[in-house]
């Protein structure tokens, strides 16, 4: 692979990682919105959540070790269509049964998305220089990714607010719009991934009771790695107590804004655009994160350092005033932004491409059971003591997952992983 081809490579990962969160960007300012329009509370919502968290925790490590047995691309392809049915089954559902099932969907499709796209890529880095210091690609594919969800939140609340639908009442109201957006969007990525997705080749397909062998194998070496490396142990830590933060505030957020704003109907529009600044603030702390790295001397310092201010931050999204809990909204979105590119760079140093998409899977299980336990613990926290007790312990949760980058051990080089 030449140089240029590298070049294409990566503008094709940041049109496709473009392409997988602008549709996500569509929805979240609206989600928990329309699931309260069809008639559900804030539990219910939760458990709902929870079984979108519970379904991808259960096919994380299968799917994961999938994508590095039988290759990124097919698993990436059934991603989309698993988005697609999501996306189409939550806009229209009226029932909880339909909604549920929309939820569990959405749950195959993270689970089998978690992780090989960035794998390809890496992969590909590797081939044309396996000592390519991988932070900037990933700073900016994390950046990429931040601003297309800030876009696409942005485009979410202009869809309710300009197409001219009732807000209650039928299988199409003016908050399902987004939906069936990024229901085509999705299409588009598809057809994306199997234009521009390319492998190495395997040779033939292995048989289903190979697949069947293999898998197991490779997610028992990945779940053996974690536990022995330190790096890994720590940065998994760390993503449990993200996945508590993301888990929370995805949850609580939209109906604490809600409350100040007067109402869903009214909160539709100015959330979308603060969550469009948060996600940009995600892009701008992504952005930086390479400096922040260098200021530092170390990527587990920046992450040390980002995580204490997000902290601080989360704590502010209890402020009484629309205007100081949107600055604390932003800042805590600008700091974990600086945070990910650095847990990502630490993660891809202490593994090779044997097991990177399984190791990516174990991370994206630790978050997705982190997140069902927040849903469920701090979403009836809410709804039933406080916004400010829920927000205190996403704040304290978070500052005691920063203790884990005190004193991180070096990542071990892929070449010297055994697999």
């Amino acid at each position: 692979m030449s140089g240029g081809e590298l070049a294409l490579v990566r503008r094709h990962f940041l049109i496709l990682a473009a392409l997988r969160w602008f549709p996500v960007g569509l929805v979240i300012p609206v989600m928990v919105l329309l699931l309260r329009a069809r008639g559900l509370d804030l539990t219910t919502i939760a458990v709902l959540m929870s079984a979108y968290s519970v379904t991808t925790a259960v096919c994380e490590l299968p799917t994961g070790g999938l994508a590095d047995v039988i290759g990124r691309r097919p698993v990436l392809v059934a991603a989309s269509a698993f988005f697609v049915g999501q996306s189409l089954l939550l806009g229209l559902g009226q029932s909880l049964p339909v909604l549920a099932l929309g939820a569990v969907m959405g749950g195959f499709g993270r689970a089998l998305d978690s992780g090989p796209l960035h794998a390809w890529y890496v992969d590909a880095v590797h081939a044309v220089d396996p000592d390519a210091d991988l932070k900037p690609g990933l700073a900016r594919a994390e950046a990429v990714e931040a601003a297309a969800l800030g876009l696409g939140a942005l485009a979410g609340g202009a869809l309710v607010t300009i197409v001219p639908l009732d807000a209650s009442g039928g299988a199409v109201i003016s908050l399902s719009i987004p939906f069936l957006a990024s229901a085509a969007l999705c299409l588009a990525r598809t057809a994306g991934l199997l234009r521009w997705v390319h492998e190495p080749a395997r040779g033939e397909r292995p048989p289903l009771r190979t697949v069947l062998t293999d898998v197991p194998r490779t997610i028992r070496i990945g779940v053996g790695l974690v536990a022995r490396r330190g790096a890994l142990r720590r940065v998994s830590i760390l993503t449990a107590c993200l996945g508590v933060t993301l888990g929370s505030v995805e949850l609580i957020s939209p109906v604490s804004f809600a409350q100040l704003l007067g109402g869903e109907d009214a909160a539709a529009g100015p959330y979308s655009v603060l969550v469009t600044l948060a996600f940009f603030g995600t892009a701008v702390g992504a952005a930086l994160a390479p400096a922040v790295a260098r200021l530092l001397r170390s990527s587990a310092r920046g992450i040390m350092a980002a995580g204490l201010l997000a902290s601080v931050a989360a704590l502010g999204l209890a402020a009484p005033t629309f205007a100081a809990a949107a600055v604390a909204y932003i800042a805590l979105y600008l700091m974990l932004g600086v945070g990910g590119p650095l847990s990502a760079d630490i993660t891809h140093r202490s593994v090779g491409a044997a097991q990177r998409a399984t190791i990516l899977s174990v991370q994206s299980l630790t978050l997705q059971l982190s997140g069902v336990v927040a849903a469920l613990t701090l979403g009836p926290l809410a709804q039933h003591v406080s916004f400010l007790a829920a927000f205190a312990c996403v704040a304290g949760v978070l500052a005691l997952g920063t203790l884990a980058c005190l004193r991180m051990p070096a990542p071990v080089a892929p070449a010297a992983v055994k697999s």
